[in-house]
């Protein structure tokens, strides 16, 4: 008979001395003399303590095998649905846990889950073991409410038994490991500290669970900004780790963090609480400056040098929590094109050795995002990296203020924040000041948009969303709001909107946001159905009303924002030298203009009626982009098109029926079938031979559709899908647009329209091509090359 109490005695003895080399051959001679004697229960014992070794020494394709075999053997044995045979499937779900065989460890969960649940009484504490690893399960794969679930369920179990100390601290530490990964920090501090001080008072205090618990505990701290803490029970964890596993992946991992708390503290204690800016601008004058002069002699006078871009530290951000990543002594170098191409590459050179060993702080530890922030940089390529453009372009038309419209403001910010240490040419200086704020006509462009954006999600949709008791709706609304609320106080005080997460911390700056900014804290603060909500955005809009009365951009007493994005778009156009709309092309003659003109107002007229099913849609309330849109669509139309086209507008004007309806109608067909249905019998019939010749078009467009999109993938990724397969009921392709726009040309319109087309398919020209060269030059770019070339370089840029 196999000797089992003698034989696990042994094996406590090998994991008390440390003697992990024998305790495989010891377990796999142990399986083989009990299958020997026929003793297959032992043998199974064995089994699952071969998979808890091979785990523990992160050997997971071992530990998978071992599974499998004792799977076979419960099998074997008949043993199927019973305690066994689910704790079996139990430690080979952990197994395969460890190995990232996710989809096979929660297979192995559920049926171990069904198995357990059925054969163990409801308190029995085996099934709290089930539900932690259940709850680490789902952890790992992200599921992290279901985890935290399966954790309370696994703690629940433990506390109705007194005896189960260990059971209780590994309970405790999964859920505050689930509430950490939740964010709810105060409840995972304090699982995680009970957990700590349970595992200190077991006997031994070696409890292989104890680590994880400590490590937990030590991220907490960690992104807490406590790094002290975090060290010190990082270095417990990986004393316990070493004497219990020895130096297997989670001693390696922990290694890893310990070394990041580490570092940390370095970087805090040597940078003794100056700021990123400070810190640059020493970094620079006592080793940047002397190198200059001492290396570049004949450029020194020419070369400017600060620290401008992004980052918390060029915004003057930057605090305790900045330093774990992309901080540290940097400094920038702008240099014209000619001395660029001159010693741009040496002089780089000479600045990452000079960083590599300043003794004044640790080097800059940079993230794959953050690189390129600091160093030698050449002044018209900083400039187009953040704004597409080396110079700052004109206001004198509408064209200038799309141009304008098309940069980020993030990226403004980014371009003239900062310091300029010294700049002795200048040049670097005056191409700033071009970019410092925004020309009038774009500032009151943007802000007429922002306060729009502003009356329709405040004013206008978020009391329909509450009717509806849509909370959903209710907090998009919401979070509109308080985003064109932000960008219009900016505006007010003539300062560009810095990126998202810094945007409610610069308004703290800002000379007439103070009686906004409790305002905006109390809606992002509270339930999206709070009963003072809509008071708070009437509250916030009357302050806005008044500063622009102030300001003397409107003169309206109501608090209604949209009819004072109304008056300010009105003084924007009073101050614009040329009508843009006619500047949209140079060439084109002043009576197909003026058709042009006529046909876009009329659109525009009839789309102001086009009834949302969720109330009205945004670009109702932006005339200009559908002006600059649609004119580009047209420019390049053949003159009796445009003719028959504009026939087909008056008349469906004389006759009630509005084509832009039609148009949305018929798109439906593809994004909501079902409603679609409803309402198909109402839309003028069409042809089997037109719809023949629609699909034809329909097919030439977007082939030349494609040829554009792979000579401009960053255009063209701005805008919408292209195939009709990608359609949803809030998104609409350009296939399934232009199906819907080809309906509604009467019959005429679209022969004249197949004649222009294929005409220009035999001329090998494309007359997409065509509308995106009139957008791009819409836009301020001389081309579509130019415009391609912006579009790729903004998305090469990183984000702060």
């Amino acid at each position: 008979m196999f000797q089992i109490t003698e034989f696990m005695k042994k094996l406590d003895e090998l994991y008390q001395k440390k003697q992990f080399s024998g305790i495989e051959s010891y377990l796999n001679n142990g399986i083989n003399d009990a299958l020997g004697r026929h003793d297959e229960g032992t043998a199974l014992i064995l089994l699952n303590e071969l998979m808890g070794y091979y785990r523990s020494v992160s050997r997971h394709a071992d530990c998978a095998e071992a599974a499998e075999k004792a799977l076979a053997l419960i099998r074997a044995m008949g043993l199927e649905g019973t305690v066994n045979h689910g704790t079996t499937l139990l430690n080979a779900a952990t197994g395969l846990r460890a190995a990232g065989e996710k989809d096979r460890a929660e297979e192995a969960c559920r049926k171990a889950k069904a198995i357990l649940e059925s054969q163990l009484p409801a308190e029995d504490y085996r099934l709290a073991s089930l539900y932690n690893n259940m709850s680490l399960l789902y952890a790992a794969m992200g599921r992290l409410e279901l985890a935290a679930e399966y954790a309370r369920k696994a703690l629940e179990r433990i506390e109705q038994n007194p005896d189960a100390q260990a059971e209780l601290a590994i309970s405790l530490s999964n859920l505050g490991g689930m509430y950490t990964r939740l964010g709810q920090s105060e409840r995972a501090h304090r699982c995680l500290e009970r957990a700590v001080r349970l595992f200190e008072q077991l006997p031994g205090g070696d409890d292989p669970h104890y680590p994880a618990a400590l490590c937990a505990l030590a991220e907490l701290h960690f992104h807490q900004g406590e790094p002290e803490k975090s060290a010190e029970l990082f270095r417990r964890a990986l004393g316990l780790i070493e004497r219990t596993y020895g130096r297997n992946d989670d001693w390696q991992t922990t290694r890893r963090n310990l070394a990041a708390a580490e570092d940390l503290i370095a970087r805090r204690n040597a940078v003794k609480n100056k700021t990123g800016m400070e810190l640059a601008r020493e970094f620079y004058e006592q080793a940047g400056r002397p190198m200059l002069q001492q290396k570049y002699p004949e450029y020194a006078c020419r070369i400017a040098a600060g620290l401008v871009g992004e980052g918390a530290e060029c915004l003057g951000f930057d605090d305790a929590f900045s330093v774990d990543h992309d901080f540290g002594p940097g400094f920038c170098l702008w240099l014209t094109r000619e001395d660029y191409q001159a010693i741009g590459s040496r002089l780089q050179a000479d600045y990452q050795a000079l960083a590599a060993r300043w003794p004044g702080a640790p080097a800059r530890n940079v993230t794959p995002e953050g690189t390129n922030r600091v160093g030698v940089m050449e002044i018209d390529e900083f400039f187009r990296r953040f704004t597409g453009h080396t110079h700052a372009p004109k206001a004198d038309s509408w064209q200038d203020i799309m141009t304008w419209n098309a940069i980020p403001t993030d990226r403004l910010a980014s371009a003239v924040n900062g310091q300029v240490f010294e700049d002795p040419l200048g040049e670097f200086t005056r191409r700033r000041e071009e970019f410092a704020r925004y020309p009038e006509p774009v500032r009151l462009c943007r802000l007429g948009q922002a306060l729009g954006r502003m009356a329709q999600a405040g004013q206008y949709n978020y009391p329909r969303a509450k009717k509806r008791q849509d909370a959903d709706m209710m907090y998009a609304c919401l979070a509109e709001f308080v985003s064109a609320a932000q960008e219009t106080a900016y505006l007010l005080d003539e300062t560009y909107m810095p990126f998202y997460k810094w945007r409610a911390r610069g308004m703290e700056r800002l000379e007439y946001a103070g009686s906004l900014i409790p305002l905006l804290h109390r809606l992002m603060e509270r339930p999206a159905a709070d009963g003072q909500a809509e008071e708070t955005i009437e509250a916030v809009c009357a302050c806005i009303a008044a500063e622009l009365k102030r300001q003397g951009l409107a003169s309206v007493e109501d608090t209604f924002l949209e009819y004072h994005k109304r008056e300010v778009l009105q003084r924007m156009q009073q101050m614009l030298q040329n009508d843009g709309a006619e500047k949209e092309c140079a060439s084109m003659p002043s009576k197909k203009a003026a058709r042009i003109a006529a046909i876009v107002d009329e659109e525009w007229r009839q789309f102001q009626q086009v009834q949302n099913e969720g109330g009205r849609a945004s670009c109702q309330d932006d005339r200009d982009t559908f002006g600059l849109m649609r004119t580009s669509q047209f420019t390049p139309w053949a003159e009796e098109v445009l003719a028959s086209y504009q026939q087909d507008l008056k008349r469906a004007g004389e006759e009630g029926w509005n084509l832009l309806t039609e148009k949305y109608a018929r798109m439906m067909e593809h994004t909501a079938p079902q409603q679609y249905a409803r309402l198909a019998d109402r839309l003028p019939e069409r042809s089997a031979e037109r719809l023949q010749l629609q699909e034809l078009l329909i097919s030439i467009m977007m082939r030349w559709t494609r040829e554009v999109e792979r000579r401009c993938p960053h255009l063209m990724g701005r805008g919408r899908n292209l195939s009709s397969e990608q359609d949803g009921p809030w998104n609409v392709s350009s296939e399934t647009y232009l199906r819907g726009e080809l309906g509604t040309y009467s019959d005429e319109t679209l022969r004249l329209y197949a004649q222009m087309v294929l005409e220009l398919l035999s001329q090998g020209k494309n007359l997409v091509e065509q509308n995106m060269t009139c957008m791009a030059r819409g836009y301020g770019y001389r081309s579509l090359e130019d415009a391609e070339n912006a579009c790729a370089a903004q998305a090469c840029t990183g984000r702060p």
